[in-house]
């Protein structure tokens, strides 16, 4: 499970705040979480431990089905990030 998927979204937002503010290193996340794919500089997208696609979520969600297919679950099964808090 995800370790921030018992948080409200507002925690969440406030978690994700602190984590970056002022950060001069990379932060490696694994997550299913919307918050974490939005804010993310770079993502992994993974398929049976094999690496099929990598960019921004926006770039993701434009040219790799398997990434659409994941957000639009993501959409239905997480509350609190809106369609358009994708970009």
């Amino acid at each position: 499970d995800d370790l921030s998927s018992g948080l409200d979204i507002e925690t969440e937002n406030r978690l994700w705040d602190r984590l970056v503010k002022g950060c001069d290193r990379s932060i490696l996340a694994v997550s299913n979480r919307r918050i974490a794919l939005k804010r993310a500089d770079s993502i992994i997208l993974l398929k049976n431990g094999c690496v099929v696609d990598r960019g921004d979520l926006d770039t993701l969600l434009e040219r790799s089905q398997e990434m659409v297919r994941i957000w639009q679950g993501l959409m239905n099964s997480q509350p609190g990030v809106t369609q358009s808090d994708s970009s």
